[in-house]
């Protein structure tokens, strides 16, 4: 790969349209740059017309982007863990909660919440990944075959980087590029850097790194790989180019009406704020307004009449703007309900429910196709790098609901051990008050303490590559839905408490409170078991059947140490 070849795709990328139907030309460049300008309130043509007049931005995309921001948007505690056919519901939970610990260390809630800010503005976000990083791209410096449909179809990928002579020196000496001298320049302000991914004449992928040198350049890197370092998200597509569709590029011909009738109006003002006389009398040489004095009595043989300068056309800008508006909230589903703001009087509740219900569903089905995106990005570089990041021993600190939670885990797999062990031993299956002293000594030893740290084994995950599900739900469940399925959910296990323990209906009850925007472990049963007092005042003198006081590992015996895996 040569440098005039990049150069050439480049100046293709910048300077030439494609052809998405007959009529329809797209060049990505000028609408990135377009949509760059109007999202900052700033004209592509400058800020003074051609009587050297001011030009008034008046913002109609903001809204919007803020709107679908708001209505795909999901965190990091959306995103659960669930156990497999097959897996461990114990390593499992602890799966879970080390990724989120490990996911706020490095920050990956920020991530999220710049993608869902960026896609209804651009349409598409690209994420590189160096190293298990994520770094987000600038799509001003990132040039794709425009009628590609995704990145790994596209025939050349280019990415631009600016450096300064010491910034460029640094990482070149860094990344060991070759003939890196050459592209410094006596007084060279900025260097250019061109990092590109595609094929070659001879059919194999590779990544050329390449400087500009005036007219020409110099290659500093040109290995091959297997594929590039991007992952794209779209908000919504279209056949025939690559680059996704965003709210701005909607609301394109709406904002570009909305500023012609603002400044119309605008100028409008002006002339209406003059004070202008007319007369038949040629022997008038004054200015009413400077050179009359209060109280003046001006002899003149022909009246002297005010001109009418009202603007009449007022009630023609506001039905103009409005109905340009309204488009504006048709097209984004940006309607006052889904903004927060009170409904215009009269509006029947119906027509209200009615709309919040369309667009809900409409940024449900985009928040889906986004998810399925992000869940790949889970799979295939945040988990890989969390479990490269934590395959050594390392300690995990649990406190509060989530102490509450793996204590009963503990208790519940520690018993079962227990009561195998007392059936191996005895010949026969403990009864309920041997189990009660057993559970109740576990629980003693286990449930202590404000906090535990629990000791994690080195590739303690290893075996979790298959066991596990991500399940992403949306932030924006109705808080009214919630409660009454909260509500419904305690009816239920009031009436019948085998929804918690029968396998079967466990099933079904979980199911269904997921449906509800409720995370079903929280309706996980917190035994009480009872005090080894209790338990042995129960048993009284009953005779036979002997248990022995349960053993622990080294660090457990104060219950508030260490717990090893």
């Amino acid at each position: 790969m040569n440098i005039a070849k990049i150069k050439q795709e480049l100046n293709e990328y910048e300077t030439k349209s494609i052809f998405i139907a007959d009529g329809l030309e797209f060049s990505q460049a000028d609408l990135i740059t377009k949509i760059i300008y109007y999202y900052n309130s700033k004209f592509t043509t400058g800020e003074y017309d051609d009587q050297n007049d001011k030009k008034y931005f008046f913002n109609i995309v903001r809204n919007p982007c803020d709107v679908a921001t708001k209505a795909i948007d999901f965190d990091t505690k959306n995103i659960n863990i669930l156990t497999a056919s097959g897996g461990t519901s114990l390593k499992t939970w602890y799966f879970e909660r080390d990724l989120k610990f490990w996911m706020k260390d490095k920050k990956f809630g920020k991530v999220l919440n710049r993608i869902f800010h960026e896609l209804p503005i651009f349409g598409s976000v690209v994420l590189k990944i160096v190293n298990g990083e994520i770094f987000f791209v600038d799509l001003k410096n990132f040039a794709v075959q425009q009628d590609a449909d995704t990145l790994d179809k596209a025939r050349y990928i280019t990415e631009t980087h600016l450096y300064s002579p010491l910034g460029f020196k640094r990482i070149a000496q860094e990344k060991n590029w070759t003939n890196w001298e050459e592209a410094l320049g006596d007084e060279q302000e900025e260097i250019k850097v061109y990092e590109r991914y595609g094929e070659d004449e001879n059919l194999d992928y590779r990544r050329t790194i390449a400087a500009e040198v005036g007219k020409g350049g110099v290659i500093l890197s040109d290995e091959k790989v297997e594929k590039h370092p991007y992952r794209e998200f779209h908000l919504d597509k279209i056949s025939g180019r690559w680059l996704g569709i965003g709210k701005v590029e909607l609301l394109s011909d709406p904002q570009i009406r909305i500023n012609e009738l603002s400044n119309q109006q605008a100028k409008s003002s002006y002339l209406s704020t003059l004070r202008l006389w007319q007369t038949r009398d040629t022997g008038v040489r004054r200015n009413l307004l400077t050179d009359a004095i209060n109280g003046q009595i001006l002899q003149t043989p022909e009246e002297i009449k005010q001109i009418d300068m009202a603007d009449r056309n007022l009630s023609f800008y506001e039905l103009e703007i409005n109905r340009w508006l309204t488009n504006k909230d048709e097209i984004t589903f940006a309607h006052e309900a889904i903004r927060g703001e009170r409904l215009p009087s009269g509006t029947p509740l119906g027509s209200a429910r009615l709309a919040i219900g369309q667009a809900g569903a409409y940024f449900a089905q985009v928040q889906e196709n986004v998810a399925m995106d992000i869940k790949d990005l889970l799979f295939e570089v945040v988990i890989p790098q969390f479990k490269k990041d934590n395959n050594k021993e390392h300690i995990l600190r649990l406190a509060g609901e989530d102490l509450d939670k793996i204590n009963n885990l503990i208790v519940d797999n520690a018993t079962e051990q227990k009561i195998a062990e007392f059936v191996s031993k005895k010949g026969r299956y403990p009864d309920r008050l041997q189990i009660d002293l057993i559970r109740g000594a576990i629980s003693e030893q286990v449930k202590q303490g404000k906090e535990q740290l629990v000791k994690m084994p080195a590739d303690f995950y290893k075996d979790l590559k298959y066991k596990i599900d991500i399940v992403i739900t949306g932030e924006q469940v109705d808080t009214n839905i919630k409660a009454a399925t909260l509500f419904a959910a305690i009816q239920a296990v009031t009436a019948d408490p085998t929804l918690l323990s029968d396998p079967t209906k466990k099933k079904f009850f979980y199911r269904w409170l997921e449906q509800g925007g409720i995370n079903p472990i929280d309706f996980e049963p917190e035994s009480a078991p009872p005090s080894m007092e209790q338990a042995v005042e129960n048993i009284g003198g009953r005779a036979g059947g002997g248990v022995s006081k349960p053993t622990f590992a080294p660090g457990q015996e104060s219950g508030k140490l260490e717990t090893t895996i």
